[in-house]
């Protein structure tokens, strides 16, 4: 009976404290976007390949939103590809499922410059800024 009465005693008021205390307040909304796609190649420009963009297709999801430009590489047409800087090492494997936080993609293409590469292969794409990246399994 005494435990009885001590649940109600501190599940009640706790019940009543947290409806209340949660209305009026406006729902999260993140402040970064959620992409999907596969690791589809990278550019060769510096002789440090770590430095080397990376071209990734966003297309994984059907409907995914057009962030991207159209590439044909290797005899194969990419609706939606994008190059990226940003990509960690252990995703840098062509055909890598990947998803990618984002704040900014730049509104216009990204001509990559100043290339010591003997035999330069460069793409001009839109570029993204990872935030968060992780491996689709």
């Amino acid at each position: 009976m005494k435990s009885k009465f001590l649940f109600y005693f501190i599940s009640i008021p706790v019940a009543i404290l947290s409806i209340y205390g949660s209305c009026n307040k406006p729902p999260f909304y993140a402040d970064y976007e959620n992409v999907k796609g596969y690791v589809i190649g990278n550019e060769i420009c510096n002789t440090d390949t770590t430095k080397d963009y990376w071209l990734i297709d966003l297309t994984y999801l059907p409907n995914a939103p057009r962030y991207g430009d159209t590439l044909v590489l290797n005899g194969i047409t990419y609706t939606n590809a994008i190059k990226t800087k940003d990509l960690a090492e252990r995703l840098k494997q062509k055909g890598m499922r990947v998803s990618i936080d984002f704040k900014t993609i730049t509104p216009s293409k990204v001509v990559t410059i100043g290339c010591a590469a003997t035999n330069p292969v460069t793409y001009n794409l839109k570029e993204l800024f990872i935030i968060y990246q992780g491996e689709i399994r």
